[in-house]
């Protein structure tokens, strides 16, 4: 589950808050951060021609996109390494996790709002219009609590045979 690796790293590593402060966006983050601010016209797209199929493709291919971000900048070794480039990397995630968030309200409202409630996104903030809002982005210094799986692992129970 990306949000929890991501929030995870979060509360371990920035003293169970948001970043309170961020460096300087990379090519790589501007280009990940704009494809998230992209994300509502694309699904907006794929909706209004009731294609949730390509609303879900749209979602999706963000999430693979984080991951491979995240896979790629490695926070976790940023962290022993240049901690302001991690305290950026993970900013730009959250941030991307939040508009993956908004837009996955319709599709699937509660995981959608745990993962909200764990970027402690304002529930007055949750809105698709929040998204183009600079005031509506992740807050600098917001306080995070321990993050849970939104997912949780699902366990196959054992055959009992008689």
């Amino acid at each position: 589950n990306l949000n929890q690796r991501i929030m995870t790293l979060v509360f371990k590593n920035c003293n169970k808050a948001v970043p309170t402060e961020i460096g300087a966006l990379t090519e790589e983050d501007e280009a990940l951060l704009a494809t998230a601010a992209s994300l509502r016209e694309r699904t907006g797209e794929a909706i209004s021609t009731q294609s949730i199929d390509k609303y879900v493709q749209n979602m999706v291919s963000m999430v693979w996109d984080a991951n491979k971000y995240i896979d790629v900048q490695a926070p976790w070794v940023l962290k022993k390494t240049d901690t302001e480039r991690m305290n950026t990397v993970l900013y730009v995630l959250m941030e991307v996790m939040r508009h993956v968030a908004v837009l996955y309200q319709p599709l699937m409202p509660t995981s959608s709002n745990v993962i909200l409630d764990q970027l402690g996104v304002p529930e007055d903030e949750r809105e698709f219009e929040h998204l183009g809002k600079e005031e509506c982005k992740i807050l600098l210094g917001r306080e995070v609590s321990k993050p849970k799986a939104v997912f949780p692992r699902f366990e196959v129970p054992e055959t009992v045979e008689a």
